[in-house]
């Protein structure tokens, strides 16, 4: 969860899963009455460092921006000085403007503005003193949009569509809502990612009657800025609720028989088939999320667990473990699944769950922090593909789940998990940059495919014709790597082919 190459500082806290007990030291808690909720471990604090990550392939970071204008610079937060640099772009083409060298790639976050020079300022929504902010390396801005790729000069805005399914095991058939992030018309062969969410009638603006996730204003403002892929909402109004979202028999369902398992195929053999016969989506499991909270979020969990070959991203915010322990203790009784997984709770509210000795302990804290722990002795990693967030003083509603939901969209489907075309076609394509005669070295961005082609001829000119060497892939954790081979020989030119984004279940 750490950047690569930083000295940090540390220490253990002792945990007490009590909601009563968090963040208020005043309240008695396990029989103490001192700094009731915290207990650090005793001695000076740990220290450490993080292995150096590689090299960056350019220096700095690249931004690129369409305006009619004639003189465009960009203001940006500068990170070695810490202060705000005025700084002239340079006209590409066509009202494109470009600047190099801003900050360092692998910085988490970038903040901007543009001005004409002339007193006149682009502000996101054109508010004074409101500011760009993205973590891309670089990144393509128009129309107060940010982009990893080069977008046509008109951009569709999003929209929900919404269609009725009529389930064929016999649950109740359902609307079933459609979210199309941006330039959905005008990208016609961009295949998107795809986040099923349970009780679609809770999610977009204005719906509701406990209130709206505000889904469609929350990824609407990610996307925007670069933070999230754009990505298509599918949301699944709910039936008879208690019943679907719940893997356990429970007394109030016919035949005292819970119906998940019957959800589940109607998500998967009713529901996906006509998203994705009807829109581009990827189809394939890393590429498709289960989203929901409260039971909605138990029901996330589960599919996720018992269908990591449809569903490889889940969160589940608030999630009701304690209506069934199964899913809770299945998350350490079976093997770990090929799933990235967001967890959340809140810590106060009108949602009870006793649980001794805090009685009552709200939102299913201590149900949640068991499942928690289970998924890491299962080999799950915080920051890598588990994420897990406290909503402090939050209750169990869905004004509290629109506050969250952005850091579960973010950690589900970052930006991160796809190429960045500006970036490795645009500002600091891949290049060799070592060659001894027995090795060849070269950039590579996480996610793209590459292949090493040469020739015999020993003059180069345009007649030449490439052999295919090797193909290989960026990969590891940071967003570039080095690969080494051998250096083939009888080749007396060879060079780097980026091939085709790769599909990221491939």
């Amino acid at each position: 969860a750490l950047p690569p190459g930083v000295n940090y500082e540390c220490k253990f806290v002792k945990r007490y899963d009590c909601a009563c007990c968090w963040g208020d030291p005043n309240i008695s808690c396990h029989g103490r009455t001192d700094d009731a909720s915290i207990e650090y471990e005793p001695g000076p604090n740990r220290t450490g460092s993080t292995p150096a990550g590689p090299p960056p392939p350019c220096v700095g970071k690249t931004v690129f921006y369409r305006s009619g204008w004639p003189s465009v610079s960009i203001l940006f937060s500068n990170t070695v000085t810490a202060s705000f640099e005025l700084r002239p772009m340079q006209p590409v083409s066509n009202g494109v403007w470009r600047v190099d060298g801003l900050n360092q790639m692998g910085e988490p976050n970038l903040m901007f503005v543009f001005t004409d020079n002339q007193g006149n300022w682009d502000n996101p929504d054109g508010v004074p003193g409101r500011n760009y902010e993205t973590p891309l390396d670089a990144c393509f801005v128009q129309d107060g949009q940010i982009y990893n790729y080069w977008p046509p000069p008109v951009v569709s805005t999003n929209r929900v569509e919404t269609f009725t399914v009529h389930p064929s095991n016999g649950l109740q058939s359902r609307t079933v809502r459609v979210y199309l992030p941006r330039g959905y018309d005008q990208n016609t062969n961009k295949r998107y990612p795809v986040l099923y969410m349970n009780d679609g009638q809770n999610l977009f603006l204005g719906m509701g009657a406990f209130g709206s996730w505000n889904a469609d204003t929350n990824v609407n403002n990610l996307i925007r800025f670069g933070k999230m892929r754009e990505t298509i909402l599918v949301g699944v109004d709910n039936g008879d609720r208690a019943c679907e979202y719940t893997p356990c028999a429970i007394s109030s369902c016919s035949g005292h028989v819970a119906t998940a398992a019957k959800y589940a195929e109607f998500l998967i053999h009713d529901v996906k088939p006509i998203v994705d016969a009807q829109y581009r989506t990827l189809t394939n499991a890393v590429n498709t999320g289960i989203m929901g909270s409260s039971r909605g979020g138990l029901i996330s969990v589960y599919l996720g667990w018992e269908h990591p070959d449809v569903f490889g991203k889940v969160a589940a915010l608030s999630p009701s473990f304690w209506a069934c322990a199964t899913t809770m203790n299945n998350l350490t009784n079976s093997p770990k699944r090929p799933i990235r997984i967001y967890l959340d709770t809140g810590t106060v509210g009108d949602f009870p769950v006793s649980d001794p000795p805090c009685n009552p302990c709200y939102d299913g804290l201590v149900q949640t922090m068991t499942a928690r722990d289970h998924l890491i002795r299962n080999g799950y990693v915080l920051g890598d593909d588990f994420d897990f967030a406290f909503g402090f003083g939050q209750n169990h509603n869905e004004y509290w789940w629109d506050r969250r939901s952005p850091r579960a969209y973010t950690f589900l489907f970052p930006t991160r998990d796809e190429p960045n075309t500006v970036l490795d076609t645009h500002a600091c394509p891949p290049r060799i940059t070592g060659y001894s005669g027995a090795e060849i070295i070269w950039a590579a961005y996480r996610g793209r495919s590459y292949t090493l082609q040469g020739v015999t001829n020993h003059v180069f000119d345009s007649s030449l014709n490439w052999s295919n060497l090797v193909t290989t892939t960026g990969n590891g954790v940071a967003p570039w790597s080095y690969p080494v081979l051998p250096a083939p020989s009888d080749f007396h030119f060879m060079r780097i082919r980026q091939d085709s984004p790769l599909d990221w279940a491939e």
